[in-house]
């Protein structure tokens, strides 16, 4: 890239001149031309007055021809420093019109303006992170702060000295759940770079998120009513499998004791349709869009049980492979989750 940039830019160096020479050389020939048919100059001081015009004449062409190239080929360089200070000063929202550039320069610009779009998107990442972790840090690290308080007694009983370690230790397990949805929710918000596709048997994915969480759903005594086709399909193996781990965790989570989830996978022409179904406590209407809002939860009392992350990141990643989610519930009577995602002849 570097030796065609070269080489076009000395091309362009080499068009200019001989533009140049071959300007003056008409135009002295033209000039001697009129002046020796009209007789314009006399004769006596003729080859004077001719010099002298013709190096006014001259001089005017070739400063105008000289402004001309120096503005085209500095404006570009001038308005990329322009954009550099902004960026510097914190500006992460520059970006440079690339369709009126030469083609080197639109190469630049564009380089440019990707550059700027990952500044600005790890800039993005900082402030979310550090945001979010001033809001919502507080109530794990404040509970372990308090039962290291209560461990400094020595007379608390063997037993109760355990249960203060196990609380410990799951407001730890939160604290870095909490930190990994955080990071990896806002990189995904701001990715503009694409991702990594590959195909693999999604119906398999599914069972295997399924037999991941076998222990949580064994314990409310869940009933699984599967009903999965056969799907290949190609996209990011590992960020769909934080799909079906989010949702079935949902489900199982909120779903009554002895209560049944039930998922159906079809595979269609242009796209795969899963549904996933449960027999929980069910979501308000009125907070169906809502639950993809980050930090969102919609009973308060269970807030130590979740982040408010999980949708939300479930939504980006569909989106990332063109796909959609859509919510059927009502409060107590369970709750319907829809995803589809469309193969990739179709997106």
């Amino acid at each position: 890239m570097k030796n065609k940039i070269k080489a076009n830019v000395w091309l362009y160096f080499s068009l200019v001149v001989f533009s140049l020479i071959l300007v003056s050389a008409l135009g002295v020939a033209l000039i001697l031309l009129i002046a020796t048919y009209f007789d314009i100059i006399p004769k006596d001081k003729g080859s004077v007055y001719l010099i002298i015009f013709i190096a006014l004449f001259l001089a005017l062409i070739s400063s105008g021809i000289s402004s001309l190239v120096g503005r085209k080929f500095l404006q570009p360089i001038v308005a990329l420093r322009k954009s550099m200070r902004l960026v510097a000063q914190g500006d992460f929202s520059v970006q440079i019109e690339e369709e009126k550039a030469a083609e080197e320069v639109q190469e630049l610009y564009s380089d440019f303006n990707l550059m700027v779009r990952e500044l600005g998107g790890i800039e993005t990442l900082r402030n979310d992170f550090i945001s979010n972790v001033s809001h919502e840090f507080k109530t794990p690290i404040s509970v372990i702060q308090g039962y290291i308080q209560l461990l400094q007694s020595e007379s608390i009983p063997d037993e109760e000295r355990r249960s203060y370690y196990k609380r410990i230790y799951e407001g730890n397990q939160q604290l870095i759940t909490l930190t990994d949805n955080i990071l990896q929710l806002t990189k995904l918000e701001t990715q503009t770079m694409g991702y990594e596709k590959e195909k693999f048997r999604l119906d398999e994915q599914i069972r295997e998120s399924l037999l991941f969480l076998q222990p949580k759903w064994e314990e409310k005594e869940l009933t699984l009513d599967i009903q999965i086709e056969k799907i290949t399909y190609s996209g990011n193996k590992e960020l769909l499998y934080q799909v079906w781990l989010n949702i079935f965790e949902n489900a199982i989570k909120y779903n009554n004791l002895k209560g049944n989830i039930t998922v159906k996978a079809t595979n269609f022409a242009n796209q795969v349709v899963i549904v996933i179904s449960d027999t929980g406590v069910g979501i308000k209407e009125e907070h169906h869009q809502k639950i993809f809002e980050k930090f969102f939860q919609e009973d308060n009392s269970r807030k130590t049980s979740g982040n408010g992350l999980g949708f939300p990141l479930v939504q980006r990643i569909l989106e990332l492979h063109h796909g959609t989610i859509q919510v059927a519930s009502s409060r107590g009577r369970g709750a319907s989750f829809t995803i589809t995602l469309p193969h990739e002849s179709s997106s």
